[in-house]
């Protein structure tokens, strides 16, 4: 067993885990995978990032990182291969494609075919406890508010603007894949699984190139017990701070750190370092003694907790 090796807490269902898997498996990153509950508690996470709820989440030795953002930069250093460039659009495009088109993919059912869907992968019980867990995860964020009708919308002219980004190329990215290919991809996962869209109802180009990235596959990935990621935690010292980050003002103080879009629960800690790319957060436990927490600083807010 390689501690050094990127840990990803995930569970198979998940779409943005699903961006992250695929990444791992282009770039050649090998990583361990712990597999969660699709909603919480989840026992283990809690004890590494507190209150964090979102999956995937990722660990090496006792550093933890939060949001695939940040994820994907960590898999992105630590990879021989290298993405290709991409341009503005693109990246706007993605940007769209995790905001306005995720919630659509989500939003073209009704209500009751989107229950008998989850009742069909979850069972009735499990569909009762998925609905109460998301209930509220998303609650006050324009884009998850979308009708059935405005989501068809958003979705149709997503997919258009996709297919005519990607004209002739196999990516995005040209004839390399880029980081957006993979943010591009995950939306259209999330709807297929909704069945919300069928593959054969894709644009040509849209098709083929889901096909493509696909087939990355998930890469060496080898099966971990949540307790031996604990261990690994224990055992480990988190990575020393980027020094400018460490230099900030409120280094020290104690903090939440919340997502500022959906999800929005708070993960307490001492702050060690911040600056305009990452939060981080030093957590202590009996369990696993000190542990470095990141989120990028992009999509979250860090607050002092007056003393």
């Amino acid at each position: 067993m390689k501690s050094s090796n990127i840990i990803l807490y995930h569970y198979p269902a998940s779409p943005y885990a699903e961006k992250v898997r695929l990444l791992a498996g282009c770039l050649d990153v090998p990583w361990h995978s712990v597999d969660v509950p699709i909603q919480p508690p989840r026992e283990s996470l809690a004890v590494l990032a507190g209150g964090y709820r979102r999956i995937p989440v990722a660990q090496i030795g006792a550093d933890v990182y939060c949001d695939t953002a940040l994820i994907s930069e960590v898999i992105a250093n630590r990879a021989e291969k290298r993405l290709a460039d991409e341009d503005e659009s693109v990246t706007t495009l993605a940007d769209h494609a995790e905001q306005q088109a995720f919630f659509a993919a989500i939003r073209q059912n009704s209500q009751l075919k989107t229950a008998i869907g989850l009742i069909m992968k979850l069972g009735f019980k499990g569909m009762m406890a998925f609905a109460k867990d998301r209930a509220t995860f998303a609650v006050g964020y324009a884009p998850a508010m979308l009708s059935p009708d405005q989501a068809k919308a958003v979705f149709k002219q997503y997919l258009d603007d996709l297919a005519a980004k990607l004209g002739g190329q196999p990516f995005l990215g040209g004839q390399e894949p880029c980081l957006s290919d993979f943010r591009c991809y995950h939306p259209i996962f999330l709807a297929i699984a909704f069945r919300s869209v069928k593959a054969s109802q894709l644009p040509a180009a849209v098709k083929a190139w889901m096909a493509k990235v696909e087939s990355f596959g998930w890469g060496d990935v080898s099966p971990m017990s949540d307790r031996e990621a604990l261990e690994i935690a224990k055992a480990s010292s988190p990575q020393a701070v980027d020094e400018e980050a460490a230099a900030h003002p409120d280094v020290g103080a104690w903090v939440t750190v919340s997502p500022t879009d959906t999800g929005k629960v708070p993960v307490t800690g001492t702050l060690v370092g911040m600056d305009d790319n990452r939060i981080s957060l030093l957590r202590r436990s009996d369990d696993v003694g000190d542990v470095h927490v990141h989120f990028p600083a992009v999509g979250f807010e860090c607050t002092k907790i007056n003393q």
